[in-house]
Formats: C-alpha cells, structure tokens, sequence
C-alpha cells in the first residue's frame, strides 16, 4: 500500500513538473517582443512642394524649347525622390517616354569609365598611378620619355599631353581603338603629362585597352558585371544594338528650320567603338541608381574613399566654358572622368555629354547627395540652365537650416 502512494506521488510531481513546464514555455511565447516593422519613409513636405514646383517649371521649358523628349531622375537622403518622363520619344507621334525609356549618354560615359576602373583598382589589377605602357605595349607617345611617365590617371583627367581631340574624328569615322591607339605617337604634344588639360576621347578610351588586358575581359562585359548588373540598372546598355532594340528607345531629333523645329534621325553606331568615351544608353530608372551609388550609398560596389579620390580636382580649367551657367563661378576643375566645381562654398561633381542628337547631363553634391540627371532627345542648352538653380535651391535651404 505504501509502494502505491509513493508511486502516485511521484506521477503527480512529474505531472505537476511537466504542466508547470508549459506554463512557462506558453508564458514566455506571450511576452516575447515582436519585431519592429522599419518606418515608411514620407516625404518631407517641403521637398514634395519642391518637386511639385519643379516639375511644373521644367515642363513649362521643355515647351517653350520644342524639346521633344526627357527624363529626369533625382535623389537625395540616399534615395531616388523624383524620376519621370516628359514629351514623346519621336516628334509628330503620341508615344510617351517614360521612366524607363532608354537615350545615349555621350559623354556622361565616361564617368563610368572612371567608377569602374576605380572597382578595378579596389581588386588590385591596376593603379592610378601605374603608367599606361605597363599594360598597353602600343602606347607611345611622340616623346618616348612622356611615353614611359603617363600614368593612368593621366589618361582619365585628359592631361596627357596631347592636343584637345586628338583623333577624335577616327573614332566618328568608326575605326577601332586598336587601331587608333598606336598612331598617337604621330602627333605633337603641347604639354608634360599632368601640366594642361586637354579634352580627349580616342586617349582617354585607352582605358578600356587597359582593363581588357588586365582583367583578360571585355570591357562592356566589366561595365555589366561590375555596374550595371549590381546597381540593377536593367535598361542600361553599352552597344548600338541595346539602343535599337530596348524596346523603349527615345529618338534623337535635329533641329531643322524655324518652322519645322526639330525632326527626329536614325540612331547611329557612332561611339560605340569607344565606349568609355560616349557610347553608353541608359534610362532616368537607370540614372537615379547610378546617382545613388555615385553619392555612395553602394559601398559593396566601390568605397567612398575611392569615389573621393576620382571627385579630386586634378587639373584646373580657367575659363568659364563649363562653369558659365553658374553665377560668380569663373573657374571648374577636372578629376578623373568628372568635372568639379566650387559653387560658393558647394562642390558639384558633374559632366555633360552631347552625341547623334542627344544631351545628357548628371550633376550631384557628394557631400548632401542631391543629385540630379536631365536627359533630353535633341540637342539644347536647357538641361544647363536648370541645374544651377536646383543646387542653389538646396545650398539657400542648408543655409536656412544652419542659420536656426
């Protein structure tokens, strides 16, 4: 009888045990905490007023210019805030260019030339300062000393030496650049490396040369693989072909008389043999990632230590062709693929680019990260008139800022 009512006892202590047990599990899965949903950013209302009054005033010029086509993209706070179409991909037709319609950059390109070779230095294959014969036998200058001392930086800030263009017309003529590359030691230099600036697209498409041989890849294989595909820049291309056939392809348009303003042209296959220097296609969806990463927000990309070194100032251009559409600014620089300007105390790092009817321009503040890229299916000066004043209103609202 007593082995009985030990035995029971001891089940209601296991019993007891076990219930207690649960109770414990069951009161801890009440009061554990939930995960914090991440807040939805809102905009700020001032920059939504903003928006809303640029859009308004940037259409209004698109009009009273008989620009056919654009697309605007625009971050700040490490996002794309704005990015629309505006007008019709062909003039006398009703076909909208949105968000995603694709436009040649021309010489915005070569910005990507420079972030990439930029990744390309991060993974040890080059440096800035490496000379250029190291790794492209057919370099040579017409002094064989500047040959030997012209580094890559050189070629990416046009200071090698060589006259503004040189053999800019065999690229337009389609020649490739294994074939232009070697005929640099031909013409007269005007400078030492590093000493003037002197605009180039055949010399400074040599990088491309460079990063193939180094990297043992084509070089829009590299602007794929280390740009456009991490970024998700899915309508961006680097190829005649990835303009015609986009599927969603803004035309270029000339202007051709008073009365009939600007027709549209067939797209050419002009710089796509010199790809870094203008033969890159992309869409404002594009534009507002590659914004974000150039004010960076894409440190498994390229470092921002990286970016600051390409943004330095590296040559200086003392005349106001670049630098005209901003007040009280008489001078611009160049770093490597970019120009830079001081706009009374706010660094603009930006470029411009002109090709087959079509202008581009990108222009941000690395230390804000407002940016903004304009791209437009004809030839105008507008896009130059507008950014000016979009950075100025963002320097008056910091001022206000730091003032209170």
């Amino acid at each position: 009888m007593i082995r009985i009512f030990t035995v029971f006892l001891l089940l209601i202590v296991i019993l007891g045990s076990y219930l207690a047990f649960t109770d414990i599990k069951s009161e801890s899965e009440v009061i554990e905490p939930k995960p914090i949903e991440p807040e939805e950013w809102v905009m700020d209302a001032s920059l939504a007023t903003f928006l809303e009054e640029f859009e308004h005033d940037f259409e209004k010029g698109l009009n009273s210019e008989r620009i056919p086509g654009a697309a605007v993209s625009i971050v700040k706070d490490g996002r794309v805030v704005y990015q629309k179409g505006f007008g019709v991909k062909e003039m006398g037709t009703t076909e909208k260019v949105d968000e995603h319609t694709v436009f040649r950059l021309g010489s915005v390109s070569k910005g990507f030339a420079s972030v990439l070779t930029g990744v390309i230095v991060e993974e040890g294959y080059v440096g800035w300062n490496d000379p250029v014969l190291r790794y492209l036998m057919d370099f040579q200058l017409n002094d064989p000393g500047q040959t030997d001392r012209v580094q890559i930086r050189h070629l990416l800030s046009h200071t090698s030496g060589l006259p503004r263009h040189a053999y800019t017309n065999l690229v337009e003529d389609g020649l490739t650049l294994d074939r232009i590359i070697p005929r640099f030691s031909q013409v007269p230099l005007i400078s030492k490396e590093g000493e003037l600036l002197s605009y180039q697209n055949a010399a400074f498409s040599a990088i491309e040369k460079v990063l193939e041989v180094q990297t043992n890849t084509d070089f829009n294989t590299l602007l794929d693989e280390k740009l456009f595909s991490p970024l998700a820049m899915n309508h961006a291309s680097a190829s005649y072909d990835g303009i015609k056939y986009s599927g969603n392809t803004a035309l270029p348009h000339i202007y051709y008389s008073r009365s009939r303003g600007r027709v549209p042209v067939p797209i050419t296959e002009k710089y796509y043999n010199a790809v870094s220097s203008g033969g890159i296609n992309a869409s404002a969806s594009d534009m507002g990632k590659w914004l974000l990463l150039l004010t960076g927000h894409h440190p498994e990309v390229i470092s921002a230590e990286t970016l600051e070194e390409i943004y330095s100032p590296f040559a200086t251009i003392h005349n106001r062709r670049y630098s005209r559409y901003w007040q009280g600014v008489n001078k611009s620089h160049y770093g490597m693929g970019w120009r830079v300007l001081d706009n009374h105390g706010q660094k603009i790092v930006y470029h411009g680019g002109y090709v087959n009817g079509y202008r581009s321009e990108i222009a941000f503040d690395p230390e804000t990260g407002v940016g903004i890229s304009i791209l437009v299916n004809t030839n105008s000066s507008y896009p130059l008139e507008v950014i000016p004043d979009f950075f100025n209103h963002f320097k008056s609202v910091s001022s206000i800022a730091v003032s209170e």
